[in-house]
């Protein structure tokens, strides 16, 4: 395509109709071979040709500069696209009209952008109000309608609206199943949705019972190792765990590592996310001793793959030394917690909510291993961090200050315990914790 512009400018002349479609050819080829920065960058020098040889209000410009715009937020740049496609909605609707299927579209297109540069409450917002226009001008069933519904639900979602996320999302795979069968990957998706919000809303034994229905019905349609197959299955160990049943959370989690590993490959993160999964819920049944086993292993696998820095990687030699200590190896656990959390503080920052907790996780290791002024002291200090970033009546700063008395008394300085644990009484009657 990119020779056939070449040749077409040579033989036609740069400006030439044939020529400037070559061109879009070129770019609309490379968006779909992925090379989205590339493209936005053939797009924003067709949009300025054809609104030189065109006119700035032709169909064709406005569609080079949509193209540009969509490209860039698919290349990464989000808030850009969003900015540059609420500029192209407002003229397509000029031009063309308010209710045309291409200002519809743009329309949904900014919304996507917006929604996935962060502002997540005003793309839900637009996302409702375009639904309501697609419904009016398409038809409700329209597939464009449909999507516009989803976008709705999936960006209330990201703003943690999860229990009107499950709602809509109940909703649109009724529909969907209506119009576009029960089979239907979007359908599927749509009732995966559905119990996903509904567990992160609270509702883990429905979320859960709803998953496994989902699951069932993914490897039917989509096959057994299909990666949304995977993935009901995921989300269905997570719900029946939260809901209480960690052993058998943990025997789906270890069976899913397995089928993840053989489909996606060891290394890969939804295998590490699978095995992080029967870890936790071991933790949760009490299974200590080999929760940290298996987290070790898996920390020392995220650092092969992820770095040694990688947030995931921190998280899991955290969870390693935890269990460790409530197995008992106190000592082992308080060593390898000092350093988490001087390794957390480095990457993370040291007034992250990670770096305080391996900091809290390392005092309380430390007194139970018989190190109670040390580890009074530490408290001391983690209570006021606490104080100034998290504030003085957060539950994790009253933590602290908990800790700081018990190690105190455990010490035998029994009139200072006693006084602050007098001062930690009043805060909490006061705050209600």
């Amino acid at each position: 395509m990119a020779e056939l512009a070449t040749d077409r400018a040579r033989i036609l002349g740069p400006d030439h109709p044939d020529t400037l479609q070559a061109r879009n050819n070129h770019a609309w080829n490379l968006e779909k071979a992925g090379e989205h920065a590339e493209a936005a960058r053939l797009f924003a020098e067709l949009a300025a040709d054809r609104a030189r040889v065109l006119g700035a209000d032709h169909p064709d410009t406005l569609w080079a500069r949509h193209n540009h715009a969509w490209n860039l937020g698919t290349a990464g740049e989000h808030a850009e696209a969003a900015r540059l496609l609420t500029e192209v909605a407002a003229d397509r609707a000029r031009v063309l009209g308010a209710d045309h299927p291409d200002t519809l579209w743009s329309r949904h297109s900014h919304a996507w952008n917006l929604g996935t540069a962060g502002e997540r409450a005003e793309a839900a917002r637009l996302f409702a109000e375009l639904a309501a226009d697609r419904a009016r001008v398409l038809g409700a069933d329209d597939p464009d309608t449909l999507r516009s519904r989803s976008g709705h639900a999936q960006n209330l979602e990201k703003a943690g609206e999860y229990a009107e996320a499950a709602r809509l999302f109940a909703e649109l795979a009724a529909d969907r199943a209506r119009v576009l069968g029960a089979d239907h990957p979007g359908t599927l998706w749509a009732r995966h949705n559905h119990a996903w919000n509904l567990g992160a809303a609270g509702e883990h034994a429905e979320a859960a019972r709803l998953l496994t229905e989902v699951a069932a019905d993914r490897a039917r349609v989509l096959g057994a190792d299909h990666p949304d197959t995977l993935w009901s299955r995921h989300s269905h160990a997570w719900d029946l765990g939260a809901a209480g049943e960690r052993a058998e959370a943990a025997r789906l989690f270890a069976e899913l590592a397995t089928d993840r590993a053989r489909i996606l490959g060891p290394d890969h993160p939804e295998t590490l996310r699978s095995r992080s999964g029967h870890a936790q819920n071991l933790e949760k049944a009490g299974e200590y001793a080999e929760a940290a086993r298996l987290f070790a292993e898996l920390a020392a696998d995220r650092a092969r793959v992820l770095g040694a820095d990688h947030p995931d990687t921190l998280w899991s030699r955290h969870n390693h030394a935890w269990n460790l200590g409530t197995a008992g190896e106190h000592a082992e656990a308080a060593r390898l917690l000092t350093e988490v959390a001087a390794d957390r503080a480095r990457v993370l920052g040291p007034d992250h909510p990670s770096t305080l907790w391996s900091r809290h996780s390392h005092a309380w290791n430390l007194g139970t291993a018989g190190e109670r002024a040390e580890a009074a002291r530490l408290f001391a200090e983690l209570a006021a961090d606490r104080a100034r970033v998290l504030g003085a009546d957060d539950p994790e700063t009253l933590r602290s200050r908990s800790g700081h008395a018990q190690n105190l008394e455990k010490a035998g300085e029994h009139a200072e315990a006693a006084r602050l644990f007098a001062e930690l009484a009043a805060d909490r009657a006061r705050v209600g914790r």
